[in-house]
């Protein structure tokens, strides 16, 4: 029993040495510096951070804005738009004037241009809903208007909308014809996330009233690295998704519809903020066909013949104006008002 107790105290005295050893005399280990050596891909600092005083960073939330060095000048040479733009089913990658980057639109709108913009009807309470309502608080659409989520509530049924399939088309069907929106953005879900840095999120729809086309489900991702970033990111996700449905709008030629008719008045959503005069007169369609491409997406519509030709006798008020057939049978709510290029 006693050998066995001198052995312990030599193996414990031993590693008492060694140790103190290392301590005092030997070279301490490099934990603090941000010099990368020749091959490295991380300082010393990094790793202590990532292995000491932060070690939740393993789950893979650090390595998402990290690249070794070849790929990290490739990147500064051609960057990634996907990293915070769009990203969908769709390979918008390939598209060149895709929102954020910077192309000059062809506009055949003009001012006459509505975009809608609805929150997702399954978080209309939540407190993404409420990010993204107060996000598109003063928001402005380029050359043209922006119709917000308390404007169409004001002026359709969205109660009746809610009980619908489909809640973007339902509520498209009826913007389309008053306040006469053009495209409809359906906002959200929104994904923010609960540490940093972290994967924010929106996901969004859009629906051409006019061709009654809804696009597939889009997304933009970005990497935000503090809490203080998320409202500028959730800004600025909307302002991307309106800018797509906004390009998007240049596939139907400039219209408004009608959307009343009574007293011998035809009434049609175009008004204060559009590019119509009294004393104007304009084709009326009852509908077109949609030009697609073989892989299905519409490019162009094309209107059938005239049934009617108006006037426009008063400018009631913004969304509104009061016409008088010139020649025709009656129009009908729904029918297409078109306007010529160039006004």
């Amino acid at each position: 029993m006693k050998i066995w107790r001198k052995y312990w105290v030599c193996i414990c005295s031993a590693f008492l040495v060694f140790g103190l050893t290392g301590c005092l005399g030997g070279s301490k280990p490099d934990i603090v510096s941000e010099d990368k050596k020749d091959g490295q891909a991380y300082s010393s600092d990094e790793v202590r951070t990532m292995v000491v005083d932060r070690p939740f960073m393993l789950s893979g939330n650090y390595f998402l804005k990290r690249d070794y060095p070849q790929q990290q000048a490739e990147a500064e040479k051609s960057p990634d738009p996907a990293s915070q733009s769009l990203s969908s089913a769709e390979n918008l990658s390939s598209e060149k004037d895709l929102p954020g980057t910077g192309a000059k639109k062809d506009s055949r709108l003009s001012g006459n241009r509505k975009i809608g913009l609805l929150i997702n009807a399954e978080n209309e309470y939540s407190l993404s809903a409420r990010r993204l309502a107060q996000a598109a608080e003063g928001l402005v659409v380029p050359e043209g208007s922006l119709i917000g989520p308390q404007q169409l509530a004001e002026s359709v049924s969205p109660a009746d909308c809610r009980r619908s399939k489909d809640f973007l088309s339902c509520m498209g069907q009826q913007a389309a014809l008053y306040p006469g929106v053009h495209m409809i953005v359906e906002a959200g879900p929104l994904n923010l996330p609960e540490s940093f840095p972290g994967r924010a999120v929106l996901q969004f729809r859009v629906m051409d009233t006019g061709l009654g086309h809804v696009y597939s489900p889009l997304e933009i991702v970005r990497t935000i690295q503090s809490p203080d970033e998320a409202g500028p990111f959730v800004r600025q996700a909307i302002e991307g998704a309106l800018d797509f449905a906004v390009h998007k709008a240049d596939v139907m030629p400039a219209y408004c519809r009608v959307f009343s008719a009574k007293n011998n008045r035809i009434y049609i959503n175009a008004g204060t903020s559009g590019d119509i005069a009294v004393g104007d007169e304009f084709d009326v369609t009852a509908s077109g066909h949609v030009v697609d491409t073989p892989a299905g997406m519409p490019v162009a519509w094309v209107p059938d013949a005239p049934r009617a030709r108006i006037r426009v006798e008063e400018i009631v008020r913004d969304h509104v104006s009061s016409c008088s057939l010139v020649k025709g049978s009656d129009p009908r709510p729904g029918d297409y008002v078109l306007i010529p290029m160039g006004r």
